[in-house]
């Protein structure tokens, strides 16, 4: 018998409401997350700044300064929305602060100007914390004794003033201001909430009152909810984060490499393709949207809505990701793998002439594939090895030696052909197996 798979994932639970929301109602709804967003453009201002890093975790002291302003009283917004509104915005300026960091860090190491202990000084700056802040704030860093030698140590073999002047100025230039302009969703607490009477009733801005959406299911949840609203419908998405216990399949044994392309969504070493028609959904999307755009632009003097165009939108970017979910489902039904081998993304910065062309490319759904794929595999106790990309393509499957490519083919002198995307796949597999045996029998 199988062993018991161990530990769970987190995946995505949507409601819909049963009936048009009344415009009253959604008046309520749209009026609380008006002043979500409100709190959070006041966080983003207020704290987005070097000035505020220390402030940053775990965040209870801006809790405790938020509760002084008064803001949520002059708002009249109830706690259940009031505070997760600050720390949904705390974490957005953590999250602004890594990726920042995380590109200082890279400018620094190609800078050529910089010695190895250059580099090591200001790559230690950027990982420690309490040294970063200390740094962007002109003052000396407070650490633990066995940190405060290692610091000690790398500043000595460095010119801290010059490295720490060269921080400063690249964090300013790239450092940006956070804002929102989003005012259709906010999250609620499981204070806010309660489900009932087949829907769930929202706490709101009036004192003791709640206001009622029913719901298509009688699914009950006890954690914070994002409620996304679709006014120009009536319409309510409620999303609740939740735990699934991961599954493991006796019988997925396989080891399967996979390429991808625009033409075939996937395609397995053993020549079975999944997705044939996600070429057909990525042009029809692309060009509805271009014509989209185009005709807004010609009328944008007139304020033409877009009601219309969103709804639409979502309708179409649905269909899409319905249908890449159940190639991907088909996919691991089908091949029951316990490891699949697929290249590494590419970055999608490749451009041809035509406009319409580089227009599809840039609404390939690559990166949502990825994510759903990744997702699926750790559901399935499925382990997912991202091998080097690097001349994959044109590498014979058969015999590791250069061949072409043309009409979707790949041929090549020791006789072997076959179409390219199963020859990528066969390389992906190939590759993968050789880094695995690398690892474990070296």
């Amino acid at each position: 018998m199988a062993d018991e798979p161990k530990g769970t994932i987190t995946k995505t639970a949507r409601q819909y409401n049963a009936a048009p929301i009344p415009q009253e109602v959604m008046n309520k709804l749209l009026a609380i997350a008006a002043d979500y967003r409100k709190v959070k453009n006041y966080v983003y201002e207020r704290y987005g700044g070097v000035k505020s890093l220390e402030k940053l975790y775990p965040g209870y002291t801006v809790q405790n300064e938020m509760t002084k302003t008064g803001l949520r009283k002059v708002l009249n917004l109830p706690c259940a929305y009031f505070y997760l509104a600050v720390f949904e915005a705390l974490a957005d300026i953590r999250n602004l602060w890594d990726r920042e960091k995380s590109l200082v860090g890279k400018m620094a190491r190609r800078n050529k100007n910089f010695s190895e202990d250059d580099k090591h000084y200001l790559l230690f700056v950027l990982s420690i914390d309490a040294v970063f802040r200390a740094v962007l704030n002109y003052e000396t860093p407070k650490l633990k004794p066995k940190m405060e030698k290692h610091y000690q140590a790398l500043a000595v073999s460095a010119d801290t003033r010059r490295l720490d002047n060269y921080l400063r100025r690249k964090v300013r230039q790239v450092h940006a201001k956070l804002n929102t302009d989003v005012a259709d969703r906010f999250s609620v607490g499981n204070d806010g909430y309660r489900y009932g009477d087949h829907g769930i009733y929202l706490s709101a801005k009036e004192r003791r009152q709640r206001v009622f959406i029913p719901l298509t299911d009688n699914n009950v949840y006890s954690r914070q909810l994002e409620i996304k609203l679709i006014p120009e419908e009536g319409g309510v998405v409620i999303q609740a984060p939740i735990e699934v216990r991961v599954k493991k399949h006796a019988d997925y044994t396989a080891r399967v490499g996979l390429a991808m392309g625009m033409t075939i969504m996937l395609t397995a070493d053993n020549g079975n393709t999944y997705g044939e028609d996600i070429s057909r959904y990525h042009r029809e999307y692309a060009e509805w949207l271009r014509a989209e755009l185009t005709k807004y632009q010609k009328n944008v003097a007139a304020n033409p809505g877009r009601k219309k165009y969103f709804a639409e939108k979502r309708r179409r970017e649905s269909n899409l990701h319905s249908y890449i979910n159940r190639e991907i489902n088909r996919l691991l039904k089908n091949e029951k793998p316990c490891v699949l081998y697929i290249m590494k993304f590419p970055a999608g910065n490749k451009r041809f002439g035509e406009k319409n062309i580089n227009y599809a490319l840039s609404k390939w759904q690559r990166g949502y594939i990825r994510k759903q794929l990744t997702l699926k595999c750790r559901e399935h106790s499925i382990e997912l090895v991202e091998v080097n990309g690097k001349g994959i393509a044109d590498e014979c499957s058969n015999c590791g030696k250069v061949g072409k490519r043309a009409d979707g083919v790949f041929s090549c002198i020791c006789g072997y052909n076959a179409p390219e995307k199963q020859n990528t796949a066969r390389n992906a597999k190939k590759r993968g197996q050789k880094d695995f045996d690398n690892r474990h029998f070296a």
